[in-house]
């Protein structure tokens, strides 16, 4: 794209040509969709470099820029008891929803340059919190080396929130494109409408993935189900130290998820002497995400929190609509600290007003359609 070709059609300055291409990549990236593949890494390269961020690692799905699920993970452990949830479902979420969202994949410099492309690109938590304004899809991969050095409180929690944000909103979306497909399904199961093979095999699947009896809707429609964004950036903030802790950093690992097997991990300093246990590591932070949704939705420790999520609902709820305030209260088993943790949740919650962004929805891209099979 050269800026020539740009002011053939709008004859515009330079400057004004840069700030909108900009906004485009947050906004319009779904565009891709209609570029020949080896064109569309390039046009998203660019777009990106005019937004003033590095783009890393994209993979180009149809037209559209992606980030690849990990293939490893194979467990969901939680920090205070071990993870006894079958092999290799929190990655598959994303592959069962057949996401194909546009956006970039981006790994920052640094946590004050990363502050400032997320400014250049117009994305204000002021305006999220307002319902001025969507949250650009831009999906970074680490936190930023020295994010915690940045000598200002404020600014350090700005960059750690504007980076969980999409990939929290990212992964519900991905949840909801599931639980909008099961409900199709089974619903025409039940007028006794016919189903194609291919679509009873994509049920049978997510039966299986999120550890339910064949057959048992109801259950199956607990476990497949959002998390709100306020509640899933305060453990995050919680865990990992506002994202500047040797997890966070080393592992990607923002909610101190243990691994009792083979999945890779980092050996806490402080591990109790004849303990197995490691803090479960990702290769890139929405893998991470994903893994903590799917803990969420799938471990025994935590049905109280989808009994309650399911009740919520049920009064008229919905994934914005969740009150996180009630929902941590469910929780007690996440840390060992237990009654404790659950007031810092609450703590973070309220003074960062976490809640307002539950609201949050992702700029618009190529609408979600899960895939057939």
């Amino acid at each position: 794209m050269k800026v020539a070709k740009i002011n053939n059609i709008v004859p515009i300055t330079w400057p004004t040509v840069k700030r909108a291409v900009a906004r485009w990549c947050a906004v319009s990236a779904g565009v891709a969709e209609r570029i020949r593949p080896h064109l569309a890494r390039a046009v998203a390269r660019h777009w990106a470099s005019l937004a003033g961020v590095v783009v890393v690692s994209i993979m180009v799905v149809g037209g559209l820029a992606q980030i690849p699920a990990n293939p490893s993970g194979k467990d969901r452990g939680v920090p205070a008891a071990e993870s006894n949830a079958s092999d290799g479902r929190a990655p598959a979420v994303a592959a069962a929803a057949g996401f194909k969202p546009g956006g970039v994949s981006v790994v920052p410099a640094s946590a004050h340059k990363l502050f400032r492309n997320f400014r250049k690109i117009g994305y204000r938590l002021e305006d999220v919190r307002n319902g001025a304004g969507p949250v650009p899809r831009v999906f970074v991969k680490a936190m930023p080396q020295d994010i915690g050095e940045v000598p200002s409180v404020a600014t350090r929690k700005a960059v750690f929130i504007k980076t969980m944000l999409p990939l929290v909103l990212r992964t519900n979306e991905e949840i909801r494109a599931i639980r909008a497909k099961v409900l199709a399904l089974t619903e025409r199961k039940a007028k006794g409408t016919a189903v194609a093979p291919a679509d009873r095999a994509w049920l049978a699947a997510q039966y299986d993935r999120f550890g339910v009896a064949m057959g048992d809707r109801a259950t199956l429609l607990r476990r497949v189900d959002v998390v709100p964004p306020s509640l899933a950036l305060a453990q995050a903030a919680e865990e990992s130290g506002w994202g500047s802790s040797r997890f966070a950093l080393e592992g990607r690992a923002l909610f101190g998820q243990r691994t009792y097997r083979s999945a890779p991990g980092l050996v806490p300093g402080k591990r109790p002497e004849g303990a197995r246990f490691r803090i479960k590591s990702f290769d890139h932070l929405l893998e991470g995400v994903r893994s903590y949704v799917q803990n969420l939705n799938t471990h025994p420790a935590y049905k109280r929190f989808r009994t309650l999520r399911a009740h919520l609902r049920a009064a008229g709820g919905s994934g914005s609509g969740f009150d996180s305030l009630r929902l941590v209260e469910t929780l007690h088993k996440y840390s060992e600290r237990g009654a404790a943790y659950i007031r810092t949740i609450k703590t973070i919650i309220r003074v960062n007003d976490l809640r307002a962004l539950d609201g949050a929805r992702l700029s618009r891209a190529q609408p979600v359609r899960p895939d057939p099979a």
